[in-house]
Formats: structure tokens, C-alpha cells, sequence
């Protein structure tokens, strides 16, 4: 009898306790991070945020509406996604044209592996302009192009030497 008098008095205080705690719902919408994004090289952007969860979507990434749609027209010829590195850093890269040609608008998402921090840079008659700016993806970008931009139309295959 005395030891079930004291799991009830255990179990109350622990009643108690568990009470005064802030347990909340996850925000509505909220979307755990899919970090390992690495498996998605080889898909174009669209496949991606639908697969890997729309977290790296536009519409998620609140952007306007007007950046959306450019970002869109830019990646409407799609390249598959390819990983690139360099500086201790890795990135899952999309790159893409707008239909009429990469002269016309051209679009770059790219999401580090580690962090999960992404770039979104647009090129177009608009001008070029950065949507998301991580700094550690930016300077893989610029790292990893014959050119130093973000916007490289020739991305090498293979990461540049450090510039001289």
C-alpha cells in the first residue's frame, strides 16, 4: 500500500511539472529540413522542391510574386542539379534558362548540404539580382566559376583555382 501511495505522489508531481511546460503545436505550414539534399543531384529544380519538400520552393522562400515569376521563366529550361564544392564547402546547384534562351533570363538555386542555406540569383532584362544571398554559397558559386559570378552562362565542370 505505501508504495503505491508513493508512484501516485511520483507520478502527481510529475502531472505538475509536465503542466507548467510550453508545449505548442509546430507552426502551422512548418516543414522539417531536408538536409541531405545530396540525392536529388541529377533532378531538375522542379522535381526537387517537390521531392525534398517545398522549403527551397519560391512561394516558401517568400519571395514576390514578380521574383517568383522570374525566377520561374529563368529555370524554364532546367539543368539537372549538380553538386560542387570547394573551401570546405558543398552545394547542391540548379541552374536554368528561360525558354527563349539564357540570353533572356537565367536563374541559379543553389543549397548548401551542410547548413541548408541556399542562394536564389535571377539574370534577366530586369537586371541580376540576388533573392537569397548566403554568403558561404555565393562564394562557392563565384569560387567555382571562370568568370568569379554567381551567373556564370559556362560553369566549369570542375571547381577554378583560386584567383591570383
Amino acid at each position: 500500500m505505501r508504495a503505491w501511495i508513493i508512484v501516485l505522489a511520483l507520478a502527481v508531481t510529475g502531472c505538475e511539472r509536465a503542466s507548467t511546460a510550453k508545449l505548442e503545436p509546430a507552426p502551422a505550414g512548418a516543414v522539417e529540413p531536408d538536409l541531405d539534399v545530396r540525392g536529388h543531384a541529377g533532378d531538375t529544380y522542379s522535381v526537387f522542391v517537390t521531392e525534398a519538400g517545398a522549403r527551397y520552393a519560391p512561394e516558401a522562400m517568400g519571395f514576390a510574386a514578380a521574383d517568383r515569376a522570374r525566377l520561374w521563366r529563368g529555370m524554364a529550361v532546367s539543368e539537372p542539379g549538380v553538386l560542387i564544392s570547394g573551401g570546405g564547402a558543398e552545394a547542391l546547384v540548379f541552374r536554368g534558362c528561360a525558354q527563349e534562351g539564357c540570353a533572356d533570363g537565367r536563374s541559379v538555386v543553389a543549397v548548401d548540404v551542410v547548413t541548408g542555406g541556399v542562394f536564389v540569383g535571377v539574370r534577366d532584362v530586369g537586371g541580376a539580382d540576388i533573392l537569397a544571398g548566403d554568403e558561404r554559397v555565393l562564394a562557392l558559386l563565384q569560387t567555382n566559376s571562370a568568370n568569379r559570378s554567381w551567373d556564370d552562362p559556362n560553369p566549369p565542370s570542375a571547381p577554378m583555382p583560386p584567383p591570383e
